[in-house]
């Protein structure tokens, strides 16, 4: 979620607090101050992500629902949510990105969690009774350990999703074509990945419906990457002076890929800018996937990250950097 959308909500919100219009949005919660108990914050959390159906989720520090922006006292971020992800079963919480947004001379702190890796289980405290863990989950304005029937809503949608697993890949960095492109220069992300479907039927992809966000690793503005497509691997036959498709289960067209029960496929997206890359080139790359078939809009997610491995050499040549990758976070049980 881009900064300005982030801002949009919370100014949104605002306006319809001070219309005394209801924030009828199960995604939103309103915070007055910063919940100083870690425990109950990271179980509040938890049990929120838990039945988002793996769609973000927003608290908002600093406001109240019925006096409006009251504005968030100073707190060290990273502190506070270092002592709420010690909460969560071996530390697995969802991302958080953050935004300060200034209202009238006062300031409200957006908290957006990413929910896509759930379900959240929480550590319960040493009382000396016989539970340690616990899957929470939201009820209207209240949280209760879920139940059989709430684990399967939310199981089942995943047992359905893909397997995906990243092989390698690369970003490059290059001086665009003249007149061939939308800027000055062009970023290039290929990366070689397996599916496997875990279904009989045909899995479809459209193009449409896929996302792959990147951003220098640390800063919090994501930029979006376009043109994306996922193919076969081809090879080129000079006989026939074509492109061949070296897949016998992975077809695609111009807007999506179709993939029979398994098989390998290439990502390629690209990203156009104007503005000249410093003299000191990001030294890592983190990437975030997020991908929708055609029966689900519950996405399948993966992170990739990418560190600096070539810089540019020669000012005439069109390569500026290049990035390969160091780590990932595949879907499923890969």
């Amino acid at each position: 979620m881009k900064k300005q959308e982030i801002e949009f909500r919370v100014l949104d919100i605002i306006d319809r607090l001070e219309k005394g219009q209801p924030i009828e949005d199960d995604m939103v919660e309103l915070k007055t101050e910063w919940p100083s108990d870690h425990f109950k914050a990271a179980r509040r959390i938890a049990a929120h992500a838990n039945c988002s159906r793996g769609e973000p989720i927003m608290w908002l520090i600093g406001i109240d629902e019925k006096t409006g922006v009251v504005g968030a006292d100073f707190e060290e971020l990273s502190i506070w949510y270092a002592k709420v992800k010690s909460k969560f079963d071996q530390g697995l919480a969802p991302n958080l990105i953050s935004l300060a947004v200034p209202y009238n001379g006062k300031t409200v702190v957006a908290l957006v969690f990413e929910t896509e890796r759930a379900p959240y289980v929480i550590r319960i405290p040493a009382t000396g009774g016989p539970v340690t863990y616990e899957v929470p989950w939201r009820e209207a304005n209240s949280t209760r350990s879920a139940r059989r029937s709430d684990l399967i809503k939310l199981l089942y949608p995943i047992q359905k999703q893909p397997s995906i697993e990243i092989l390698n890949g690369s970003i490059e960095l290059q001086k665009a074509i003249s007149g061939l492109s939308q800027g000055a220069y062009q970023w290039n992300l290929n990366m070689m990945m397996y599916f496997i479907t875990y279904s009989s039927e045909t899995m479809v992809f459209p193009f449409h419906r896929c996302e792959v966000y990147w951003r220098p690793q640390g800063r919090p503005e994501e930029q979006l990457f376009t043109n994306l497509r996922i193919t076969p691997p081809t090879s080129y036959s000079s006989r026939e002076f074509k492109q061949k498709n070296k897949s016998l289960t992975v077809d695609s067209t111009e807007y999506e890929v179709l993939i029979d029960t398994a098989g390998m496929t290439e990502l390629t997206a690209e990203y156009f800018e104007d503005n000249k890359p410093g003299p000191i080139l990001f030294e890592a790359i983190e990437l975030k996937m997020k991908l929708r078939s055609h029966h689900s809009d519950l996405p399948v997610s993966l992170e990739a990250l990418f560190h600096l491995v070539q810089k540019q050499k020669e000012p005439s040549d069109r390569l500026i950097g290049r990035w390969e990758l160091v780590s990932k976070t595949n879907s499923g049980n890969l």
